[in-house]
């Protein structure tokens, strides 16, 4: 059995790893080791103390190639090589050598955190929940005592002996329960491995930020901000004096008779288009709006974790989502604000925009750029908040991004047959019909070439395309639509008169069953807004009903395969299987998603006390509220399979159903995350560095003079063989910045 090296540091410096990310931590010179625990295979828990060498053990399975297992591994093995090596005499360990079991646990769809992961488990070992108080203690720097110069003190272990040993013994138990862990789970493939040792070296290469104007940049918000302030305090009367106090701009609009409740972005765009909003009010929460603007706390990130060099690292997490794909940490690359189509339609010169912004004048924004434009340099400053980052000199930057990639892979997954021919069509005659226009045409009864490409009927193909899909209802498509600031109310007429009878005696009879069963979308949406979220579904429905039977198929195939529990279960292009306590997923790939702790959960109709409208829920569940006669269960409802997962915003470990449309959803995210996989390998085979990735679009950086756009887009197309007949295309843009293009 092949011999592991399980390790797990403990260190201190002056560095705050949260704000400056774990590359600036180890690159600055305070940070250093106290000490480890580790083991090698089965053999017990040792410590290592920093005064001491580097134990022969380690040294001999190291330098023969042997695996190197950690929670987390980037920090481990960043701290061996940029401290361990080279300057305590550690043997030299590369970068596949690493095994992350934090990396292993989230392409299981588990905990990626070792307490959660420890629960998620039933490990026999749990993380001991005392281990931040004692990391405070030892590895954070404390505060100067009075009468000492200032500089970076830590606290005397001989002071906290005690603590000491449990701090110790603390990194013991993490060892053994990172151990136990790697047992117990399904290691990565040799394929993901190498996805996650590739993922590891674009962190290792960065994105150089234009540091220069990213100091300038936050100078002249501190000076847009203070006159954005004064403003409010203008507006107000005194009543507001800063655009942070929401809660007061609330109260003071509410005492002039305005029922503002939140003052998040989308309320504020409903308020604006109110014709009757009090001008004091209007221009109160206008300049709320332009003041809360994410672009200082992008560039407060930039300028945190920019290192020496200017680069910004370890920027990309390998499977933060459980479908494989990419998340974003620090500075968020996977969020940045879309520009407004004011700068867009501008097709400014970045670089005198840039030298402009280094005057760290806002006056000189609006001077050059004009009122609407410039006047608002928070939002000018979102708008180009990507292109803070630019190639070294003598560099350019590549960035290809996969078009309409999920729509795609979803037709030609499905066999939506019409969708893949017409995508072929697309790339080889771009002057025909795109997607967007031949949705609205399902949606609006009509031809596609019918549609102009400015008709405002494409604007509600498209959100109809991004929003319906996996099974998305008006709900899904009035969230899709606020996004594109497309108004429900506005298309109402012309996708009533559009529709014939039946469609609209179904959306009719579906809102008063919304009604009926007091559903919230009821009340979110007016009788007019809703008919028409819900005609353009029903539309949009039709003119995809092998996307529409996928969802039954996927469901059914998973049911199937958790009710035989050891037989393979093919559903379209995957294949399911109960096994080892998950059901997986085989994708075309070859790549399995998994789902822990599948089973079968009767479902029932419940009617809760004081409640009009019945819901479903687990027969146990319902059957706990009866008894304590807080609900009555009504009927049998189909039965539903439900897993075990991380809820992507709580991050909390819950049990939750799986349904066709959220089936399809991970599916075709998984393949286009593989796909997106293939296309940075292929750039890296052909010597086109990958320096970043955002969501379908790669980026790379290459010397002035290599390479060519037209042959990087083809290059990331090339399918592998499981893709075969997959319309799949790119488009690409080269520059010394990087833009939304």
């Amino acid at each position: 059995m092949t011999k592991h090296l399980h390790i797990d540091f403990e260190t201190r410096s002056a560095c705050n790893i949260r704000t400056h990310g774990v590359y600036r931590y180890m690159d600055d010179p305070t940070t250093r080791p106290l000490f480890a625990s580790w083991k090698l295979g089965a053999g017990p828990v040792t410590r290592w103390d920093a005064d001491w060498p580097c134990p022969s053990a380690i040294v001999d399975h190291v330098e023969a190639g042997g695996t190197i297992v950690a929670h987390n591994a980037g920090f481990e093995r960043l701290l061996w090589q940029k401290i361990l090596t080279p300057r305590y005499g550690w043997p030299v360990a590369r970068l596949e050598q690493f095994s992350c079991t934090a990396a292993t646990a989230a392409a299981l769809g588990l905990p990626r955190d070792l307490a959660g992961l420890g629960q998620a488990l039933g490990l026999p070992i749990q993380k001991d929940t005392d281990g931040w108080r004692l990391i405070n203690l030892f590895s954070v720097p404390r505060k100067p005592r009075k009468g000492e110069p200032p500089g970076v003190y830590f606290r005397d272990i001989a002071d906290h002996r005690e603590d000491w040993e449990k701090f110790k013994a603390y990194c013991d138990r993490d060892v053994e329960a990172e151990a136990l862990a790697h047992a117990k789970m399904v290691p990565l493939s040799a394929d993901e491995q190498a996805a996650w040792v590739l993922s590891e070296k674009i962190n290792d290469r960065g994105m150089l930020i234009d540091t220069e104007a990213v100091d300038a940049a936050l100078r002249m918000a501190t000076t847009a901000k203070a006159r954005l302030d004064a403003r409010m305090t203008r507006a107000t009367a005194g009543y507001v004096t800063a655009c942070s106090q929401v809660e007061v701009l609330k109260a003071w609009a509410q005492s002039l008779g305005v029922g503002i409740t939140s003052l998040a972005k989308a309320e504020i765009e409903d308020w604006l288009e109110d014709d009757d909003l009090p001008p004091d009010v209007r221009e109160a929460i206008t300049l709320r709006q332009e003041a809360a603007k994410t672009s200082v706390a992008k560039l407060e990130a930039f300028a945190d974790r920019a290192s020496v060099d200017g680069r910004v690292r370890g920027a990309f997490l390998y499977c933060g989502a459980g479908t494989g794909r990419w998340s974003s940490t620090g500075v968020q690359m996977h969020n940045m604000p879309r520009p407004r189509p004011v700068y867009a339609d501008a097709h400014l010169d970045l670089e005198v925009l840039f030298d402009t912004v280094k005057l760290a004048d806002p006056d000189a924004l609006e001077f050059l750029y004009g009122e609407e434009l410039g006047g608002r340099p928070l939002s000018l400053l979102a708008d180009a908040i990507r292109s803070f980052i630019r190639a070294a000199p003598g560099h350019d930057i590549i960035a290809a991004d996969y078009s309409g990639i999920e729509g795609a892979v979803a037709a030609w997954f499905a066999g939506e047959g019409w969708k893949v021919d017409a995508l072929f069509g697309l790339m080889a005659d771009p002057s025909l019909p795109d997607l967007y226009r031949r949705a609205a045409a399902s949606i609006y009864n009509t031809a596609a070439d019918q549609i102009p490409k400015k008709d405002p009927r494409r604007q509600v193909g498209k959100v109809a395309e991004l929003a319906l899909q996996y099974q998305g209802g008006p709900g899904a498509f009035r969230s899709m639509a606020r996004n594109y600031a497309l108004k429900l109310d506005g298309i109402f007429d012309p996708v009533w008169e559009a529709a014939d009878e039946a469609r609209r005696a179904k959306a009719e009879k579906r809102y008063e069953t919304v009604l009926a069963q007091k559903l919230p979308v009821g009340k979110q949406m007016t009788r007019r807004e809703f008919l028409a979220a819900e005609l353009v579904k029903l539309g949009w429905r039709a003119g995809h009903p092998a996307i529409v039977a996928s969802w039954d198929l996927l469901a059914e195939g998973a049911h199937a395969a958790v009710e035989s529990r050891g037989s393979i279960v093919s559903a379209l292009r995957v294949d399911f299987l109960l096994r080892a306590g998950f059901l997986w997923c085989r994708l075309p790939s070859g790549r399995c998603l998994a789902y822990a702790s599948p089973k079968i959960s009767e479902q029932v109709w419940v009617r809760r006390k004081g409640s009009e409208a019945s819901e479903t829920m687990p027969r146990e569940q319902a059957q706990k509220l009866a008894l304590l006669g807080e609900a009555v269960i009504e009927d049998e409802a189909r039965p539903v399979v439900t897993v075990a997962g991380v809820d992507s915003v709580t991050r909390r470990f819950v049990r939750y159903p799986l349904y066709g449309g959220l089936l399809l959803e991970n599916v075709v995210q998984a393949i286009a995350r593989d796909l997106l996989l293939n296309g940075m390998r292929k750039a890296e085979e052909a010597s086109y560095p990958v320096i970043g990735h955002v969501h379908d679009e790669i980026i790379v950086e290459l010397p002035r003079g290599f390479g060519d756009r037209r042959a990087f887009e083809k290059l990331i197309c090339e399918l592998p063989t499981w893709a075969a007949g997959l319309p799949l295309t790119a488009g690409a843009f080269r520059a010394g910045r990087y833009m939304k293009d």
